[in-house]
């Protein structure tokens, strides 16, 4: 069934929100798919390709012109939520495209508000999860606690491990990275830095050309494949058996993101990664740099402002959401 004007257009958005998430240090894009409601069917989208999609495909185009041909495929894309995924995406891509550069300058210009928005933007959203939560006794809010300390505990050693360059380290570090993308809450790219390979990776994008880069990054790539196969269909079935404790315990991921984007940070003890471009990755120094108290109400009005404007924002969003729906 394809999906209605309206529907495009929100999917468009939430993509659009989405891909922006994941250029802020502590927010995934699975929190944004999480608090905008889109969660579980980005799960079942996901988990809903199988190798029969991909031979449909390649049958539709040796056989364009067979009706049957082009009604199994039409079914197989009903199957696969196919419309869903592609606004999606083309609200995830048109986020790199314009916001990229937006983001960057805010967090190398203004890091403390930029954080502290995103904490706004976030609080009245996590209604929408807590909403999923079924069952409310005490052993389901106790998978609050893992999914808090998950998200906490990797930034406390970030950067200690050396990394390696071996073939079969990229293929785990790829299968890690993606499943932790997935994750809200958790960055796959702080995952990377904790194992000790975001700075390989970073550099073996650099020379990609060289057959030692090559052999990585491709084996880094069928990890995050592999990875992003497995974990989807682990989350579907803990949210088809365990509803209210696994939306608990994603619960606790998000809230355990607050640490990373506390606003109050010593910036400059932040560790110094250089990216493709040569540029310093301001997230991850912001993601590593120790948390810190205001020293003065001036230097906490700024903070405190984008934090309530991003609550107004938030709560648009819901809004939106709604509007959406009806």
């Amino acid at each position: 069934m394809p999906l209605s004007k309206k529907e495009i257009l929100f999917c468009i958005l939430n993509g659009f929100l989405i891909g922006i998430a994941n250029l802020i240090p502590g927010v995934s894009g699975g929190t944004f798919a999480l608090i905008l409601g889109l969660y579980d069917r980005l799960i079942t989208a996901i988990t809903s390709l199988r190798l029969e999609t991909i031979k449909i495909s390649f049958a539709l185009l040796f056989g364009f012109l067979k009706p049957e041909i082009r009604n199994r495929f039409v079914e197989e894309m009903k199957r696969i939520d196919f419309w869903f995924l592609v606004f999606l995406g083309m609200g995830l891509l048109l986020s790199v495209i314009t916001g990229a550069k937006l983001i960057q300058y805010l967090l190398q210009n203004h890091p403390d508000a930029t954080l502290a928005l995103f904490i706004g933007l976030i609080l009245p959203s996590l209604a929408v999860p807590y909403k999923l939560i079924e069952k409310h006794s005490v052993t389901v809010w106790l998978f609050l606690i893992p999914g808090v300390l998950l998200t906490i505990i990797p930034s406390f050693f970030m950067g200690e491990s050396t990394g390696s360059e071996n073939p079969f380290i990229a293929f785990f570090t790829g299968m890690v990275a993606i499943s932790a993308m997935i994750l809200p809450g958790i960055s796959g790219s702080y995952i990377m830095l904790v194992l000790g390979e975001y700075q390989i990776v970073i550099g073996k994008l650099s020379n990609i050309l060289h057959l030692d880069s090559i052999v990585f990054l491709a084996a880094f790539a069928m990890g995050c494949l592999l990875g992003l196969l497995i974990f989807t269909h682990v989350v579907k079935w803990l949210f088809q058996k365990y509803k209210s404790h696994t939306m608990t315990f994603l619960l606790g991921l998000i809230l355990g993101s607050f640490f990373i984007l506390w606003p109050f940070k010593d910036y400059k003890a932040g560790q110094t990664i250089v990216g493709r471009s040569g540029e310093v990755k301001r997230d991850i120094q912001i993601a590593t740099a120790k948390n810190t108290l205001p020293q003065s109400a001036e230097e906490a009005s700024v903070p405190f402002a984008a934090t309530i404007l991003g609550v107004v924002l938030g709560l648009g969003l819901n809004r939106l959401e709604k509007l959406k729906e009806e």
